[in-house]
């Protein structure tokens, strides 16, 4: 029946389901089909091998070999690993509903696309490091849970290297009991993720590993870990390069709250590049330990659900903050303010509050700027960063003196503010010793002067605006006396 169907380029039909037991009506040697897919002898008739509901018995070897055909194989159940180790399929391989005990294709070269989905079951390992493949690879509901998943070094996806000309899909009720790592993977497409399962393994000292690695990634679109995308241990992404945008809405980071006990991370982005936006909002709980040390992004979106305790934000880059995303000093303040105690007190991180205070003055928001600035010098000066680098004796003045200048200008930020009558004190001296002398003649008028030759009454210690006005008004009144017009 196989010949035939594949003679007539038809898929053969064994049975309607997938099989529960080897009988001889539903039994395919597995040698037959490594026979067929390399077309030897009188089996050189078909381009594409299709299977239904067949039980491959015997391990299906195309390591190392050439295959010129496609091979499908729908609801069909393998006894045994096939191997595909440093293959070059000229076709596409699909297990579409399959069962198998694991899969072995490192190395491997798929020119079209690789399919493990709709409801593909695999109870141990795929092992595709290496692998090349030029269209996309669907693990679209894949279940990754077999009778290893309780081990404690479990890893049910090992994809490191691997290149992905389109799109890598993990959606729509992908479930993984183990690690799942694509570290230094390539893909041209988007990574998408949303609704996929993913249960890091728990080591001996009871500690969770990883869920998701995806460190030094490459993604030529986005990336998608959203609409109910949940891992139980933390999701890793560093050196990650993200051409589009990194989509979190609705996610769950450590699903099962691991990260809650001692120094546990849900996320880790450090040195991550995202050209797009950077979405955290609407998150199933808060990020707990989430670390972006050196992430740059192109915008920031979160709420008041994203953040949580002990957060990394040191060299954290971001543009903006996207739409729907906080401008609220309040709120800017108690994210900076949930960084780990370490980087508030003795080991103080500037730069996080330093990017806030700048992404908000550039975006029209001075107001929020300002008292995030204030609030953060009162913070230096209450952790005792005013003056450390001074003598013991003089510290305290030096304190003293901050003080009086945020209560007098805001530190800078706000320079109309003063206590009532403060500025005029002393205003008659500084006019009287700012005033031009008389001015030296010269080949013209002698009633003539320009303007950019007199020395206008100004005191550089002064901001306030009714101070400016009275100088030019005193400067006015001594030109009159003098009897000086200057140009216009």
């Amino acid at each position: 029946m196989l010949l035939r169907a594949c003679r007539h380029g038809d898929i053969a039909r064994i049975g309607l389901r997938r099989p529960r037991e080897a009988t001889p009506e539903v039994t395919v040697r597995a040698s037959f089909l490594a026979a067929l897919a390399l077309q030897n002898g009188a089996h050189r008739q078909s381009r594409r091998i299709q299977l239904l509901g067949a039980w491959v018995e015997g391990r299906l070897d195309l390591g190392e070999c050439r295959v010129p055909a496609s091979l499908w194989f729908f609801r069909c159940v393998f006894d045994t690993t096939p191997l595909f180790d440093g293959a070059r399929i000229q076709g596409g391989l699909a297990f579409p509903d399959c069962e198998l005990p694991g899969l072995l294709a490192e190395r491997c070269r798929i020119a079209q696309d690789l399919s493990l989905n709709a409801g593909c079951s695999i109870a141990s390992e795929v092992r595709l490091q290496q692998a090349r493949i030029a269209g996309d690879f669907n693990a679209t509901r894949l279940s990754l849970v077999g009778q290893e998943a309780s081990l404690p070094a479990r890893r049910s996806l090992l994809a490191d290297g691997i290149e992905i000309a389109g799109d890598l899909r993990m959606a729509d009720g992908f479930d993984a009991a183990g690690e799942v790592r694509f570290a230094g993977a390539r893909v041209g497409g988007d990574l998408v993720a949303s609704g996929a399962r993913v249960h890091g393994p728990v080591d001996g000292t009871g500690a969770r590993r990883c869920a998701l690695v995806l460190d030094r990634v490459e993604i030529g679109g986005d990336l998608r870990l959203d609409q109910g995308f949940a891992a139980a241990g933390s999701v890793s992404a560093r050196r990650a390069r993200i051409g589009g945008d990194m989509e979190c809405c609705g996610a769950a980071f450590d699903r099962v709250g691991d990260a809650a006990w001692g120094e546990g991370v849900s996320l880790v982005l450090d040195r991550a590049r995202i050209r797009g936006t950077l979405r955290l909002a609407r998150l199933e709980a808060p990020l707990l330990g989430a670390s972006f040390v050196g992430t740059r992004a192109g915008a920031l979106v979160d709420d008041a659900g994203t953040w949580g305790e002990r957060l990394v934000l040191d060299g954290f880059a971001y543009s903006r903050f996207g739409d729907g995303a906080s401008l609220d000093s309040g709120f800017r303040l108690g994210w900076l303010e949930r960084q780990l105690p370490a980087h508030l007190t003795d080991d103080f991180r500037m730069q996080p509050w330093q990017r806030v205070i700048e992404v908000l003055r550039r975006m029209g928001r001075g107001g929020s700027a300002g008292t995030l600035a204030v609030r953060r010098e009162q913070r230096l000066r209450r952790i005792g960063r005013i003056g450390s680098s001074m003598p013991t004796a003089l510290r305290g003045v030096a304190r003293v003196a901050h003080a009086c200048f945020g209560a007098l200008a805001g530190y800078g930020w706000r320079p109309q503010r003063r206590p009532a009558g403060s500025s005029p004190c002393g205003w008659p001296r500084r006019w009287s010793s700012a005033l031009p002398s008389r001015p030296r003649r010269s080949g013209r008028s002698p009633r003539t002067l320009r303007r950019s030759s007199i020395r206008w009454p100004m005191h550089s210690t002064c901001c306030c605006p009714a101070s400016t006005c009275a100088k030019r008004a005193a400067g006015r009144r001594w030109l009159a006396r003098s009897g000086v017009t200057p140009l216009r």
